[in-house]
């Protein structure tokens, strides 16, 4: 079996398909949430990929609902299978819009849709290659039980999402150094941006050396991440992981809406795989790989 046969190996779409509609649901949330314009000058550097948009179009209203209007109606034809791809690339089109809109207006923001945007952006390329299939699936009524989710969208995923993580542990690396977890940061961060009542908080705010712990921890954590795609076993070692780390952020930082990533990494780097019934036919590891021993799990 070459490389090829085994990212391209299938399987029944259920668990592709409850991503999506999680994802869609993600993507109403962003679509529903107030607007907040924060009037400023705006900076020279650019912070999305509609950086180059002009200002009258970037802090125009009309525009948001426009572009919110667009992404709730794209949302429901993809999460109804309808328009195939041109619902999907719709929406992966006017998230990213939406999100970019939401971030040039700020003065401040968190990366806590940039993982679900790359998602839906996997996804989108999963109906669009397979489109054919799929519509004669819906068509039939066989879409479930056809064999048409392939290995490398859920492969992707795993890669995005370890990617992700890495990429943020090693830039606060390449920023500050190992003195990034030297505890005392975290409890400024607690003290002006934390719920401090809550008991992880008060945990942090205990020791400075407890807090250095924790946070070289996450560091620690974050900069593994990539190793997720390796092995069924350290993915789901990286899950845990970063599942903690994620309780710990949203049980102290309550408003910082990480809760979407949090739920990302669960699906893809946790057991939720057997959960659903993912099994794709192909059980070998994908040659010359040896240290990826990837069971039906993966």
């Amino acid at each position: 079996m070459s490389k090829l046969d085994w990212l391209f190996d299938r399987a029944t779409p259920r668990f592709g398909q409850m991503t999506v509609w999680l994802l869609l649901l993600f993507a109403v949330v962003l679509a529903l949430s107030p607007i907040e314009f924060d009037a400023g000058p705006r900076s020279e550097h650019p912070a999305t990929v509609f950086s180059w948009l002009p200002a009258s179009l970037i802090q125009n209203q009309a525009i948001f609902t426009c572009v919110r209007a667009g992404l709730m109606i794209s949302a429901a034809l993809w999460a109804l299978r309808i328009w195939i791809p041109f619902s999907c690339w719709t929406t992966v089109a006017c998230f990213t819009l939406m999100w970019s809109l939401r971030m040039e207006n700020l003065t401040n923001g968190a990366h806590i849709f940039n993982v679900t945007n790359m998602l839906l952006v996997i996804h989108a390329m999963w109906f669009h290659f397979y489109r054919h299939e799929i519509r004669s699936g819906i068509q039939e009524g066989t879409f479930w039980t056809d064999k048409n989710y392939p290995r490398w969208v859920f492969w992707l995923c795993v890669f995005y999402l370890g990617w992700f993580h890495s990429l943020a542990g090693f830039t606060k690396l390449a920023c500050c150094g190992p003195a990034w977890g030297n505890g005392t940061s975290m409890q400024l961060w607690v003290n002006l941006f934390g719920w401090k009542a809550s008991p992880l908080a008060q945990v942090m705010l205990f020791d400075s050396r407890l807090t250095a712990v924790l946070q070289t921890g996450a560091l620690v954590i974050e900069c593994l991440s990539i190793v997720a795609i390796f092995h069924w076993a350290l993915r789901y070692l990286v899950g845990f992981g970063l599942i903690g780390f994620y309780i710990g952020v949203l049980g102290t930082f309550v408003t910082f809406g990480f809760h979407f990533n949090a739920i990302l990494v669960a699906m893809f780097l946790l057991p939720c795989d057997r959960l659903f019934g993912l099994n794709f036919d192909q059980t070998e590891s994908p040659p010359s790989a040896p240290l990826s021993t990837i069971t039906t799990d993966d």
